[in-house]
């Protein structure tokens, strides 16, 4: 067995996250990098080494998110467990080559508007850069002025300002492959003081050196302060390895390959997974507005 082998061998700790003090040690899956060099090149090595598929629409993606595994104590219902599903497929088309900006702002208003004022700043910023020192800024930076929507309906204003995003981006769209191999759907009871999977995935060495970018929703806030009033929520968590489209690319190093993360929570109100927390290593050549939801 030779050394990359063993490396990669070696590249499994914890993945499911502690949901509360009472709750048992998650069995190991995946991670396990450590905070060095040897530890960031094991994990370049493994997530390249992942079979991927394309994200697009058709029949593979949705028959592999049907085969993401589910590990719960909690009893899902159908109803649960084919809108948790969806929610996956319905994210990872809407921001790939089968998606367009309509789909995305379909996405991010998909449980509604829940929050006018990060919708209120939209419309704020998309001025803003319409014209004086920001549209200079973006002229000298070789980027397209943002197009101002003909009215100022949240859907209208997040479908210009999810264009403007892929504009600074240099692409069309974020997501061109996927793989599933080591994700599996976590399923818990929160309670308690708010534990942020995104703490959990740093110190267990999921997320690689260099730190991460989260968008939290207006959601998260209410969360956390319904949870110390004594309340309990069901929590779905998972994650998954992305790669960049492949035209997007740089030419040498080829499409960058990341760690993306999710939270979301049942909702019995609107019968429906609503988004808590997403994430992903800094270096994700990606931008979406879920903050704004």
């Amino acid at each position: 067995m030779n050394k990359l082998t063993l490396k990669v061998a070696a590249l499994v700790a914890v993945y499911l996250s502690v949901s509360s003090a009472a709750a048992a040690e998650p069995k190991p899956q995946y991670g396990g990098f450590s905070p060095d060099a040897d530890g960031h090149q094991a994990y370049l090595d493994y997530i390249h080494g992942l079979e991927m598929i394309p994200v697009e629409a058709g029949d593979e993606l949705p028959q592999a998110v049907e085969a993401i595994p589910i590990e719960s104590d909690i009893a899902l219902t159908s109803e649960q467990e084919a809108d948790l599903r969806g929610w996956l497929c319905d994210f990872l088309i809407a921001f790939s080559v089968s998606g367009n900006d309509s789909l995305a702002a379909e996405f991010y208003l998909r449980e509604g508007v829940n929050n006018p004022d990060g919708i209120q700043k939209i419309k704020e910023q998309l001025a803003a850069f319409a014209s004086g020192p920001a549209a200079a800024r973006l002229k000298s930076m070789g980027k397209e002025i943002p197009e101002q929507p003909a009215d100022d309906t949240p859907f209208a204003l997040f479908q210009a300002m999810h264009r403007f995003s892929l504009n600074m981006k240099g692409r069309d769209y974020f997501f061109g492959n996927a793989s599933f191999f080591d994700s599996s759907y976590r399923i818990f009871e929160l309670q308690g003081a708010y534990k942020s999977y995104a703490n959990y995935a740093t110190t267990h060495g999921l997320l690689p050196t260099g730190g991460h970018i989260e968008w939290a929703p207006k959601l998260r806030k209410e969360i956390e302060e319904r949870l110390k009033a004594g309340e309990q929520w069901v929590v779905a968590e998972f994650m998954f390895i992305a790669e960049e489209p492949e035209d997007s690319a740089d030419f040498e190093k080829g499409p960058v390959r990341h760690p993306f993360f999710v939270r979301l929570v049942w909702s019995p109100e609107k019968a429906m997974w609503r988004l808590v927390e997403a994430f992903a290593p800094n270096n994700a050549p990606v931008l979406f507005l879920l903050k704004s939801t």
